[in-house]
């Protein structure tokens, strides 16, 4: 922006910055915070009503249906019809062919707390960003998320397993990653998709802790990375894989919904297909 910029509504008042839908400079008193960054109040009253995390509003159809599949899961845990043990994500059983355990293992949960966790939060992102891009895109947000924690946690299982680190007995339990280490929960998604709202927003031009949302999102984000590595047994990989797959494959995202949907769908199956194949690698290692 020309920094001697006048505001489009107030000729002779400097322009602070340009309204992130117009692109009109604007002075402070004209600028509303929104959730794409600031408007100006010409675009703010013709704008669809602002979603944030904390809105009571209907859930979105695949946010709704995901949030009920885990809880669903879960009441049938008690009954013994699943378990961890069956399909769980055991790093080296998806080497040797049970690749359907890196999308079951995202359902299941290790006790109350952990689901009311995940579900919680699976809810309140789904009903920020699912209307934001739609099912479809929202549904391979939380797809690539889950299939990037499930790369992370093969790739470190293979690392403890295949480098120098094999000679330090206690870097699986701290880093929570082992070839026969059983991993469950939606972490890898609900970590997607928080990756997803910070590039999104980032993509627009709006510095995500400007925002309310981004704010908040950010905060859950770095506490969370800090009970990660500060609390041994847990699935380092899982996490950092499922921000950094939501992430990327909010990257993707443009506004054009039909081909935001193949794209992060498609690099969901693509980061499956590498974390079966580290799978197979792993299994190598392991047998050598």
């Amino acid at each position: 922006m020309d920094p001697d910029a006048e505001c489009a509504r107030h000729p002779g008042r400097p322009a602070l910055t340009i309204c992130n839908r117009c692109d009109r400079p604007m002075c402070h008193d004209d600028l509303i915070e929104a959730p794409v960054g600031r408007q100006c109040v010409d675009c703010a009253r013709s704008a669809p009503p602002v979603r944030r995390l904390g809105d009571a509003h209907p859930t979105p159809t695949v946010t709704r249906a995901l949030v009920v599949a885990i809880v669903a899961v879960a009441a049938l845990g008690t009954t013994g019809a699943v378990d961890a043990r069956t399909f769980g994500l055991i790093p080296v059983f998806v080497g040797v062919g049970e690749w359907w355990r890196l999308v079951t293992s995202a359902f299941l949960h290790g006790g109350l707390t952990h689901l009311a966790f995940n579900g919680l939060l699976l809810w309140r992102l789904g009903q920020m960003l699912e209307p934001l891009v739609g099912p479809g895109t929202f549904l391979g947000l939380a797809a690539s998320g889950m299939a990037g924690g499930g790369l992370g946690v093969v790739g470190l299982s293979w690392v403890v397993v295949a480098t120098p680190l094999a000679s330090f007995p206690a870097a699986g339990w701290l880093l929570g990653a082992g070839p026969l280490t059983i991993t469950v929960g939606a972490s890898g998604a609900v970590f997607g998709l928080m990756g997803a709202v910070l590039v999104l927003l980032r993509r627009r031009g709006v510095d995500p802790w400007s925002t309310s949302d981004g704010s908040t999102v950010g905060a859950l984000v770095l506490l969370n990375l800090v009970l990660t590595f500060a609390i041994p047994s847990i699935s380092v990989g899982g996490h950092l894989g499922g921000l950094l797959g939501g992430g990327a494959a909010a990257a993707l995202v443009t506004s054009r919904r039909g081909g935001d949907t193949l794209r992060t769908v498609g690099l969901a199956l693509a980061l499956l297909l590498v974390a079966t194949l580290i799978a197979r690698q792993l299994v190598t290692a392991s047998v050598g």
